[in-house]
């Protein structure tokens, strides 16, 4: 009888345990989410107040009540992406790296910047700015804001690569949008393949200064860091 006592005894132990890590996941699931939601808000309040003080909207006509409570805009924001069909909307922030993926969808340094000739390529999780990119279809429109000008792509092709597969990053002729995230979409874990989506520019490609076309970005990193969730 003793010996059936001590193992249920540590049979609840175990229960309470397993319920104290799932409790724990959850909240750091859950506190993840809520920052990403914060920085977001934020920044997109942020950016769009600072593309109506660069556009027909000045900051005459803004209220100075929201110009007191705006946040500043954090200084690595590129822009926002947009991709109506799917209802993605989201700011674009520089860099690829834990910190980043986890408020943001991230520019993969060394690759073209919006507008630019050459491969840009941006990342984010599957589990939350590209969790919609499972639907994308070709012809898709994806626009670049930018606190200068908006850029519109669209979707040529859809493909699955290994994460070591760096070819997807490669210096480009021709302006093209490159989208990577995890794949499967379902996948329980650290994700086995890379889910990649190419567009084409179709608005005017940005010039470098004296007014010549700004030369192909250099490649970048291969994706096994990238968009691991």
């Amino acid at each position: 009888m003793k010996r059936f006592s001590c193992t249920a005894s540590w049979i609840r132990r175990g229960e309470v345990a397993l319920w104290v890590i799932g409790f724990s996941f959850l909240g750091w699931a859950v506190a993840a989410n809520l920052m990403s939601r914060i920085y977001q808000a934020r920044q997109e309040r942020a950016f769009s107040l600072s593309v109506q003080e660069r556009g027909p909207v000045t900051t005459a006509e803004v209220s100075p009540l929201a110009l007191a409570t705006t946040p500043e805009l954090d200084p690595l924001v590129l822009g926002r992406i947009e991709i109506p069909r799917l209802g993605v909307k989201a700011i674009v922030r520089e860099g690829d790296d834990d910190t980043t993926l986890a408020v943001a969808v991230g520019h993969i340094s060394g690759t073209a910047r919006p507008g630019e000739r050459g491969n840009m390529a941006l990342a984010g999780h599957r589990d939350s700015f590209f969790r919609p990119l499972r639907d994308i279809r070709r012809r898709d429109t994806i626009r670049i804001v930018t606190l200068k000008r908006s850029y519109e792509y669209v979707v040529d092709s859809t493909e699955v690569v290994g994460p070591e597969d760096t070819g997807v990053l490669a210096p480009t002729s021709k302006a093209v949008l490159t989208l990577v995230t995890c794949y499967p979409f379902e996948y329980v874990g650290h994700a086995p393949k890379r889910f990649v989506v190419r567009a084409s520019l179709v608005a005017p490609i940005a010039t470098a200064a004296g007014g010549r076309e700004a030369p192909p970005a250099n490649g970048a990193r291969g994706l096994g860091e990238r968009a691991r969730r």
